[in-house]
């Protein structure tokens, strides 16, 4: 492949979406499979049927993912870091 995005079909809570991928078509149908997953998991659980706000209730369920993910990666490398430290230091 050689590097160019072109346009991949992915079907998102029911409506299907033409996204611009970059060379892993699979990595992005399993994003789209995350979205779809999360908002029908809050349609399910809230009984929603606004696709607008079971969108921005998915957005911030992901985000809020994302957030600890990355919370606890710099956590992580910190822990890290202080028992290099420390090791260096004995």
């Amino acid at each position: 492949m050689n590097g160019q995005s072109r346009s991949i079909r992915v079907s998102i809570f029911g409506r299907d979406y033409s996204v611009k991928g970059g060379p892993d078509d699979e990595y992005v149908k399993m994003l789209a499979n995350h979205v779809d997953s999360v908002m029908r998991e809050i349609a399910e659980k809230t009984g929603t049927l606004s696709s607008a706000r079971v969108a921005i209730l998915a957005a911030l369920n992901i985000a809020d993912e994302m957030y600890k993910d990355r919370q606890r990666l710099n956590e992580f490398a910190q822990d890290l870091s202080n028992k290099l430290d420390e090791s260096l230091d004995s």
